[in-house]
């Protein structure tokens, strides 16, 4: 090799190796400073492009799982404020429980409603305050509300809270049949009491013997009304038209083939002989007598038998119907209709011919005064003298005058023009034929002074008949809530029913809640290993770049005595010179 001094071959070598080992080193030490691998498109240009996807493929998880922590957040505080209204309901059932018992008086019933009326007050209040970020959650208007809870668009779970108000919940299904008057067999079916499936009973005798009529049957529907959702509860009661004159018994006076005899009984019954003796035998005829407030006689069936007079009871007693096996009531807790089928129908007053008074009832509609249809739907009007008997299915009047003793020579038959007494009228209501039950309208008869008891005599009343609301003919107002026996049960059955409302509210946010937790808990594992993948890809691995620097490091300091050893070979041509 010559000896040249304009071109250093070896120190420009040296530089160049120099630079890139600098470069090497500078690069390195970004790498170590930063932690990071690729620092600039430059380092990795495929690499920093996937990064940055699963970047932010990462930080939309992590604001979706907030998101998802909100949603959590909001049915949690709708759970836990339903969880009160839940004891607001226990206490209203409990109050509801506490006046269904004969031993409260008016005053005491009208304290009981005071307190349920400000306990529906407070969850109404609940209801209509509990909010979220401004946003109402028990009104009804939090529906089908969505969250995002993935890392691209409409990925979102969504949520519902149903209203809790009292107008809301409770909604219970009341269905109470027409008076039955005519014994049979009944085979009752519920039809698609699932949606799908029909339901059949066992049949039920409807007679006066131990262990039939409504009582039989109530307890026939009552074994499976967990299956079915609904209960029935029955109301066998003949009550006389008007308060006890004297009179006398026949000596055949029969209660249930049971001979009771002749009895003479004052104004009132004022010696008790005819409630006493009616009594007497009551365990064998399930038939017992009493007096109402208006000084009437009432004969009761407790175990749900009918009651069938023959013989003469007495005009005095008021008895204008003779056979009577009561009426049927049946609840479901739920605002659908109770389709029912069978054979016999007739004899349980729901047959095509009979008027079924229905209606719904919401928790808060107990609170107030329970109109006439609905008050007949649940079950409060059983026949009462002093009201109207509504008696179906029949073609005229003159067949059902001369069938309870108003016949020619009785000095009452059809049209002799000497009428009953000024105390019967409006008693009894006729109805003409009804093909369905869901006829809209009727002509109704009622017994009026100077008709003659005639259709069609022009002296007749003609009245609508509501049958979607209820029998609007023969039914009366009733106050409000548990201040009567039979209302407090209906509140307890209302209650009941608001309170599987709200289970029902509480379980599909419940569920929600955990869809909501099981993505939390998926998208928090997806966001780990899309940071760790991203972590491969942009991470420095600290140990290798170490040693990367290290030799950089070694090879500049190296690459620095190799230069300054090359600038020294020009000093070999100076000692050529000498």
């Amino acid at each position: 090799m010559g000896f040249r001094i304009n071109t250093n071959v070896a120190a420009l070598n040296a530089k160049a190796n120099s630079d890139l080992n600098s470069k090497s080193l500078d690069a390195s030490l970004n790498r170590l400073s930063s932690g990071l691998r690729i620092n600039s498109a430059a380092d990795d240009a495929s690499g920093m492009a996937i990064a940055d996807s699963l970047r932010s493929q990462s930080n939309t998880l992590g604001q979706a799982i907030s998101n998802g922590n909100d949603a959590l957040g909001i049915l949690q505080t709708a759970d836990k404020a339903m969880d009160e209204q839940l004891k607001i309901l226990d206490t209203i059932k409990t109050k509801a429980t506490q006046a269904a018992q004969d031993g409260q008086s008016l005053k005491t019933r009208t304290m009981l409603q005071a307190d349920i009326n400000r306990l529906m007050e407070e969850l109404d209040n609940i209801a209509n305050t509990t909010s979220f970020n401004g946003k109402q959650l028990l009104s009804g208007n939090f529906t089908n509300q969505e969250f995002q809870i993935g890392s691209s668009s409409n990925q979102t779970v969504k949520a519902s809270i149903g209203a809790t108000q009292s107008s809301k919940i409770g909604v219970t299904r009341f269905e109470t049949g027409s008076q039955s008057h005519s014994s049979g067999v009944v085979g009752l079916t519920i039809k698609n009491y699932n949606g799908v499936e029909d339901f059949k009973f066992q049949d039920v005798v409807i007679s006066t013997s131990v262990g039939t009529g409504l009582g039989a049957l109530a307890e026939e529907i009552n074994k499976s009304s967990d299956q079915t959702g609904v209960r029935a509860t029955f109301d066998v009661r003949t009550t006389g038209a008007y308060a006890i004159k004297a009179g006398n018994t026949s000596e055949d006076f029969t209660i249930n083939g049971v001979v009771i005899g002749k009895i003479d009984y004052k104004d009132g019954d004022e010696n008790g002989s005819l409630v006493s003796a009616i009594n007497a035998v009551k365990d064998t005829t399930g038939v017992e007598a009493s007096k109402d407030a208006n000084g009437k006689l009432v004969l009761t069936s407790r175990d749900g038998r009918g009651i069938k007079i023959t013989g003469e009871i007495g005009a005095g007693a008021g008895i204008l119907n003779k056979e009577n096996y009561g009426r049927l009531s049946l609840v479901k807790n739920d605002g659908r209709d109770i389709a029912i089928d069978g054979t016999g129908l007739s004899a349980i007053g729901m047959g095509k011919t009979d008027m079924i008074s229905q209606t719904s009832v919401s928790l808060r509609e107990s609170k107030g005064q329970i109109d006439a249809n609905t008050a007949d739907a649940m079950g409060f009007n059983a026949y009462q003298g002093g009201g109207k008997q509504v008696v179906v299915g029949y073609g005229g009047v003159k067949s059902y005058m001369e069938a309870n003793g108003f016949s020619a020579g009785s000095g009452y038959s059809v049209n002799s023009g000497k009428n009953m007494s000024a105390a019967l009228e409006g008693s009894v209501v006729f109805m003409s034929e009804v093909t369905s039950k869901a006829a809209n309208a009727a002509s109704v008869y009622t017994i009026s002074t100077g008709s003659g008891f005639s259709a069609g005599s022009g002296n007749s009343q003609f009245a609508p008949l509501k049958t979607s609301a209820g029998n609007a003919v023969g039914t009366t107002k009733e106050t409000s809530g548990v201040t009567t026996l039979k209302g407090a049960m209906a509140v307890m059955d209302i209650a009941e029913t608001a309170i599987a409302n709200l289970d029902q509210i509480r379980a599909d946010i419940g569920s929600v809640q955990n869809q909501i937790t099981s993505t939390i808990n998926n998208i928090t594992v997806t966001q780990v290993n899309v940071k760790s993948a991203e972590s491969q890809i942009r991470d420095v691995d600290f140990a290798s770049e170490s040693a990367n620097y290290s030799k950089a490091n070694i090879l500049a300091q190296s690459g620095s005595y190799a230069m300054a050893q090359a600038n020294a070979s020009g000093q070999n041509v100076l000692r050529l010179l000498q």
